[in-house]
């Protein structure tokens, strides 16, 4: 893949590959803008049932619906053009972020997935809801929305992504009869018995079984239980959302994007009051300090879990109760003895960046102290909560989400933690993420 040319753009790597093509990121030339490049390379099995021509006119549908679309939450297309060998390509804008990785979910769909907080949920819902809205408007149906076609950019905003097997003006690419359109496990019954035939509330059935997703790790079955069952913070408006959005029958559902939006906005409240009763709750006390790794250390795969003590949702196997005191820029936590940036990095940086601006903290020693640096995966996990309680800006900034620590995940990936959705993870070191500063220095 080194020095490999895809057209004028320059491959970084692949970042993923399905029936129809593999995405790649890429560099454009003279500027080096990061871009993601889809590639028309599909499975043989596709090419034997589907044939060439018809496979091209789909990938060039996919990029003019793409082109002709203007919404903040669908993703962006910038270039189209033929490599050396013929294959069409289209550039969109990167994001190192998609929904599918944030909530844990694998090419094993059925296994459990990162329960997200309902204030987060809605937040994503009420874009996705939005964005088929304007599809629908434009009479476009996506026909495969599901985490994984969901990029979440830096500043938390959703990007509906892969509108290869997209409805257009009622028109639709003629595959084999017992070809699958769409992700069986978020696809509506009708999609499955004529995908051909479905309208907007097919992508309202799979929106509703993202959000149920979200909220509970699992996915909706024949005997899914309403939510206030399985979590008593949420009433029966929960429930009866739920009950419409998953029907069966189309008829039966919101008729629409906007209906299904206004519904869920109206889900706050109840959540809200809870919250509040739960916060009112006492922290237990800490006995003894916990001592925490401090040094870099470069780990991938399953002994990355066993070392840093996570769980297979690359959650915490045990959380630290902090004894924080905040001292003007300062957030001190006697419960590991540590002392953090409050703020943190004005700006997401990438993790070079990261190394930089600790350079500059320990140049005009910030806060008259010495030995800052990035913190480990282990020392930011420290600072998680319980997945039922969310971040609430008390002791840190609660918009700076997405930070990096000082481990490695191979020679271009470095962990990051993500303080909002509370989880490790990796990204290439060129991602942008924010830099909260750590240091030893308890002496005062």
């Amino acid at each position: 893949m080194k020095n490999r040319k895809l057209g004028k753009y320059s491959i970084i790597r692949r970042l993923g590959k399905g029936g129809m093509g593999i995405v790649f990121k890429a560099l454009s030339p003279v500027i080096d803008k990061v871009v993601a490049i889809k590639v028309l390379e599909p499975s043989e099995v596709l090419e034997i049932t589907m044939g060439s021509d018809q496979l091209n006119d789909i990938f060039l549908t996919e990029a003019k619906t793409l082109a002709g679309l203007h919404h903040r939450n669908l993703v962006t297309i910038w270039d189209f053009d033929y490599d050396d060998t013929g294959r069409p390509y289209f550039v969109m804008e990167y994001y190192c972020n998609n929904l599918g990785v944030m909530i844990g979910e694998s090419f094993q769909v059925e296994k459990q997935s990162r329960l997200i907080h309902p204030e987060k949920v809605i937040h994503y819902g009420i874009q996705i809801l939005d964005a088929l809205a304007y599809l629908h408007h434009n009479n476009i149906v996506h026909r495969d929305i599901k985490p994984h076609n969901l990029l979440i950019t830096d500043n938390d905003t959703v990007k509906i992504c892969d509108f290869g097997m997209s409805l257009v003006d009622g028109v639709s690419f003629n595959g084999p009869d017992n070809m699958q359109i769409g992700s069986p496990c978020y696809t509506p019954p009708e999609q499955k018995k004529n995908p051909h035939q479905v309208d907007g509330r097919a992508d309202c059935y799979s929106t509703a079984v993202l959000l149920y997703r979200m909220l509970t790790g699992t996915l909706p079955g024949m005997q899914s239980f309403p939510l206030s069952i399985i979590n008593p913070l949420y009433d029966s408006k929960w429930d009866d959302f739920f009950r419409i959005g998953l029907s069966w029958n189309p008829e039966d559902r919101f008729q629409n994007a906007a209906q299904m939006q206004s519904a869920l906005n109206k889900l706050n409240l109840h959540w809200q009051q809870q919250k509040a009763r739960t916060n009112q709750e006492s922290t237990p006390a800490v006995d003894s300090v916990k001592k925490l790794r401090s040094t870099p250390e470069n780990r991938c795969g399953a002994r990355a879990l066993d070392h840093f003590k996570l769980t297979k949702l690359y959650r915490p196997h045990n959380y630290i109760y902090n004894l924080l005191t905040k001292s003007g820029t300062l957030v001190i936590d006697r419960s590991t003895n540590l002392i953090w940036q409050n703020d943190g990095s004005p700006y997401p940086l990438s993790w070079h960046g990261a190394e930089g601006y600790i350079r500059h903290l320990n140049k005009i020693r910030f806060a008259e102290l010495d030995g800052w640096r990035l913190p480990t995966t282990d020392e930011l996990m420290s600072l998680l909560d319980e997945p039922s309680n969310q971040p609430d800006g008390t002791f840190f900034d609660a918009t700076k989400k997405w930070v990096w620590s000082c481990d490695l995940h191979g020679k271009s990936e470095r962990w990051f933690v993500n303080l909002d959705m509370g989880y490790a993870g990796t990204q290439d070191k060129e991602c942008l993420n924010f830099i909260r500063a750590v240091t030893n220095n308890i002496n005062f």
